[in-house]
C-alpha cells in the first residue's frame, strides 16, 4: 500500500471512530436518562411504586455506568491523541501538505475545543453526582 494510500485508509478510520464515539455518547446519555425516567414515574402517586432497595439498585447501576461512561470518554480521547499523533507523523515523514499539524496548532490555542474536551468529561460526572445523591433520598 502506498503511503497516500494508507493516509487516507487512516483518515477513514479517524472518521470511524468519530461515529463510534458519538454513539457512546448518545447510548451513555440515554441510559442514566431512561433511569430517571423511570424514578420520576415511581413514587407514591406514579404508576409504579419504588422501594428503598430499588432506589438504591438503580442508584449503584448508574454510578457504576458513569464510571465507565468517563473511561470510555477518556479512552477516546486518548484515541484521537495517538491517531491525530500518526497523522501527523506522516505527513512529515512523506511531505503531505499538513493539514493536522496547522489544524492541531489552532486547536491547542482555542478555549472552545478545551472545553469541549471537559465537557465529554462533564456530563458524566454530573450524573455521577445525581445518582450519588440519590443513595440518600428517601422514596416518595
Amino acid at each position: 500500500m502506498d503511503s497516500i494510500e494508507q493516509y487516507k485508509s487512516y483518515l477513514q478510520d479517524v472518521g470511524n471512530i468519530g461515529v463510534r464515539h458519538e454513539n457512546s455518547r448518545r447510548f451513555y446519555l440515554a441510559v442514566p436518562s431512561a433511569l430517571f425516567a423511570f424514578l420520576a414515574l415511581a413514587g407514591k402517586n406514579g404508576p409504579l411504586k419504588l422501594v428503598a432497595p430499588v432506589q438504591g439498585l438503580v442508584a449503584v447501576v448508574g454510578m457504576i455506568l458513569c464510571i465507565v461512561w468517563l473511561m470510555h470518554m477518556l479512552s477516546f480521547q486518548a484515541i484521537y491523541l495517538a491517531k491525530f499523533t500518526v497523522l501527523r507523523k506522516m505527513e512529515d515523514e512523506h511531505k503531505f501538505h499538513p493539514i493536522f499539524t496547522e489544524e492541531w496548532g489552532f486547536l491547542q490555542k482555542d478555549f472552545r475545543y478545551k472545553l469541549l474536551k471537559w465537557i465529554d468529561l462533564l456530563v458524566p460526572l454530573v450524573f455521577l453526582a445525581m445518582f450519588v445523591l440519590l443513595l440518600f433520598l428517601k422514596p416518595s
